[in-house]
């Protein structure tokens, strides 16, 4: 019997995964409560088992603490030759690892993109247009991260993103994420959410859904904890071992992270300020802290060009003409000065653009 494991995006087991004569675990399951014997056929000659990372959770607790005997035995009932394993609990991989039975084991870990020089030219030479206003971080970010391209494998690199809120830290890890894996999506998560029992659940270990499971799902190895300053301090201590050597371990799963830009996010103003209210233990696992600074005027006016053409392709041609004509960019641009961040300006140019448009209603 062949066990082939896959850690790794969801995208890519697919890819991993015959077109034809498989049976999935949720099928499996399925035939196997099912009365009828024409639902069990159906799945009588499939030459794969593949099972998802999201069909663990289904299955009775049994299941998983005999994985091994249950997959063998159902082998004889539906036929298949090799188990395809996406992202398996730590508690199946240990039934693998320790089997006295022959059988043929292989594990496949996705190779996430590692950031390279080509990476950081690119990052220096589009950030100004990109990121309005923060000239200061670009250097900074570009010296916290030039030592992830030397050879060999690294801890993650842990950034705090500090400073007044919508002046671009989010946009800067997405940015960054761009560049580095063009297409695929960030992996980020808004710890002000973080705060009752289900999200502790969700930090430390739960069988359904996961912050460990969701890390092996991940596309990127960047990521982004957005608003890391409104999590409860009980969460912390969940991200000591992650900082420190790149592995994340809760009680179904252990993921390593190795080569992973970590992106924290914060609106505190200093790093004394931020010292002080999340506590040293987890203050000094930071690598970089890295400070925005409020927007200037021309940062500002920069933006309302830029949110203007990108809401402006939302209308249809002759709404747009509408628009136009209304001179909503002149019209912003007068009151700038009193225009905080990037957030409060798309808020009232969506605002703006809607109000020559009433009339044709």
């Amino acid at each position: 019997m062949k066990f082939k494991v896959f850690n790794g995006p969801k995208s890519e087991f697919d890819k991993r995964v015959p077109t034809e004569y498989v049976l999935t675990l949720s099928n499996l399951v399925r035939s196997l409560d099912s009365k009828e014997t024409s639902f069990s056929d159906t799945y009588s000659d499939c030459y794969t088992l593949a099972i998802y990372s999201d069909e663990y959770s289904g299955v009775a607790d049994f299941f998983i603490e005999g994985f091994l005997i249950y997959s063998l035995l159902f082998a004889d009932k539906f036929g298949y030759e090799e188990v395809l394993l996406h992202n398996p609990p730590a508690k199946i991989l240990h039934q693998l690892q320790t089997s006295h039975t022959e059988l043929e084991i292989s594990v496949d870990n996705y190779k996430y993109s590692k950031l390279n020089l080509r990476h950081l030219r690119a990052v220096k030479q589009d950030f100004d247009n990109i990121i309005y206003g923060q000239s200061n971080v670009k250097n900074e970010l570009l010296a916290s991260l030039y030592s992830m391209t030397n050879k060999g494998v690294h801890k993650p690199t842990v950034i705090m993103l500090y400073g007044p809120t919508s002046v671009g830290k989010t946009e800067t890890a997405k940015f960054v994420n761009k560049v580095v894996n063009s297409k695929k999506k960030l992996f980020r998560k808004q710890l002000s959410m973080f705060h009752n029992e289900n999200f502790m659940n969700y930090i430390f270990g739960d069988k359904s859904n996961s912050f460990a499971k969701d890390l092996l799902d991940r596309e990127t190895n960047i990521i982004l904890l957005d608003e890391f300053d409104k999590a409860h301090s009980m969460f912390y201590s969940a991200f000591y071992q992650l900082f420190d050597e790149g592995v994340y371990t809760d009680k179904f799963y252990e993921v390593n992270l190795e080569n992973t830009i970590i992106f924290c996010t914060s609106n505190y103003q200093s790093e004394k300020e931020i010292k002080k209210n999340l506590g040293a233990p987890i203050y000094s696992r930071f690598d970089h802290f890295i400070r925005f600074e409020e927007l200037t005027t021309f940062a500002k006016e920069a933006i309302i060009d830029r949110v203007y053409e990108e809401e402006l392709t939302k209308f249809n041609e002759d709404d747009q003409k509408e628009i136009e004509n209304f001179g909503i960019k002149n019209k912003l641009k007068s009151k700038v000065t009193s225009l905080n961040n990037a957030r409060e300006i798309r808020k009232i140019m969506i605002q703006t653009m809607s109000y020559p448009l009433i009339s044709k209603l």
